[in-house]
């Protein structure tokens, strides 16, 4: 069931503690939720708003305000050659960007993989969300989905470049063991990773660490931007994502910050595997 709220619009980059960002109001949901062996939250930065859900990805955005195409219309057919393009093309390299059509018809999309899921795994995960998007998110001219392998993103705005500053957090419910001692670990984990990511040679936009946090608790954490953004505007969007991380969720287990253009998370337990180079 798809659930209506509203995500932080983040007005700057600063990582300056409290911050408080302004607001857009989108519709947002979670599809296919079945499975989940814990509970999160699901929160709003600003205002403070709490949902509490079982279940895993994919979640999807798809804004009330957009505009939206009618059944059997030409951008209908253009977003349906999109989707194919982006899901018979992201395979090897885990990437894939087009747009289809042109004028008040032409749509932009792009699909993305983490760099440790396999070929297969990749193509798998960018159908299914292809298939899921135009279902959870019907006749409207722009939605994103994440799932936890892959992200799809269109508009019909060429949103190439750009960062994407809407944000929803998902937060496990437990609490860290003292958050005091946890959070100044996990914001220089993080600050490291950011780095990372957004250097010259990371063309993955791309960065996970392994960390020892107590004798019994490690902490996982992982940075991504999509490759469309230039270094700058990787970094912030990781920037932004972070403080929001912090504000709202730095004494939990587990969270992440999902928007069209980054993706940040952390866990104590491992969800991602070794970087896999690009097939040949």
């Amino acid at each position: 069931k798809k659930k209506k709220l509203s995500i932080s619009n983040p007005s700057s980059p600063t990582l300056s503690l409290p911050f408080f960002p302004s607001l857009r109001s989108v519709s947002l949901g979670m599809a296919d939720m079945a499975g989940h062996s814990h509970s999160l939250i699901l929160i709003l930065l600003f205002p403070l708003f709490l949902v509490t859900i079982k279940g895993q990805s994919p979640y999807y955005s798809c804004p009330e305000s957009a505009l939206t195409y009618k059944t059997n219309s030409k951008f209908e057919r253009h977003l349906n050659q999109l989707l194919a393009s982006l899901t018979a093309n992201v395979a090897p390299t885990g990437f894939y960007n087009d747009t289809v059509g042109n004028g008040r018809n032409q749509v932009h999309g792009l699909v993305q993989c983490h760099p440790d899921v396999s070929a297969d795994d990749c193509k798998t995960c960018a159908t299914s969300a292809a298939s899921q998007i135009i279902q959870v998110c019907p006749s409207k001219k722009m939605a994103v989905i994440w799932f936890d392998n892959c992200l799809l993103r269109y508009n019909s705005f060429n949103f190439f470049g750009i960062v994407d500053q809407s944000k929803l957090a998902l937060v496990n419910v437990e609490d860290i063991y003292q958050p005091t001692k946890f959070k100044p670990l996990m914001l220089s984990v993080f600050r490291n990773l950011a780095a990372s990511a957004t250097t010259n040679s990371s063309s993955l936009r791309y960065a996970t660490a392994t960390v020892a946090y107590t004798k019994n608790i490690t902490l996982y954490s992982l940075m991504e931007c999509t490759r469309d953004l230039s270094s700058s505007s990787c970094s912030y969007c990781l920037r932004t994502s972070l403080t929001s991380i912090y504000q709202c969720c730095s004494d939990k287990q587990g969270a992440r910050v999902l928007s069209g253009s980054c993706v940040i998370r952390y866990e104590i337990y491992p969800f991602f595997g070794n970087v896999l180079p690009p097939s040949a």
